[in-house]
């Protein structure tokens, strides 16, 4: 399991790496910065750095033949003309995820934080595995594409 260093905010890429079983140097080498640059100096860390963007790590897959496939626990749709109006698209949205997650795997992100999921256990970057129960997921992007076999 990769481990991220006490002050470290590099989950995100962490769980990519774990996934596909490469490091995290080469990961940050392709996409070209850390994510721990300050971009909004007027706030405290971590949230003054510029971060790592989904859309930075879907490239990173796409060069290598995966995919991510966005799963959201609770998936909305909005009146145009009402902005800030809402539905829940599914009655039971979290049974829905919870099914659709299961038994794939993917990098699980809930509102401050990011894992790897293997389709039974969360591979935490701060150095723990646990089960699905004890994380609050936002979203699972699932990973498909080529075996490590």
């Amino acid at each position: 399991m990769l481990r991220m260093k006490p002050g470290q905010h590099q989950c995100l890429v962490f769980s990519l790496a774990m996934l596909l079983g490469e490091s995290v140097e080469t990961l940050l080498q392709e996409i070209g910065h850390s994510g721990e640059e300050v971009w909004w100096p007027g706030w405290s860390i971590p949230h003054s750095y510029r971060g790592i963007h989904i859309q930075e790590v879907i490239e990173l897959c796409l060069k290598r033949s995966y995919t991510l496939t966005p799963i959201e626990m609770t998936p909305v749709s909005g009146c145009a003309k009402e902005p800030g109006n809402y539905r829940p698209i599914y009655e039971d949205g979290a049974e829905r995820f919870y099914r659709l997650v299961q038994g794939r795997r993917g990098i699980m992100i809930s509102s401050n934080h990011a894992v790897a999921w293997d389709g039974r256990i969360i591979w935490d970057p701060n150095g723990r595995l646990y089960e699905l129960h004890n994380f609050t997921p936002r979203e699972c992007w699932l990973l498909d594409g080529p075996s490590k076999e």
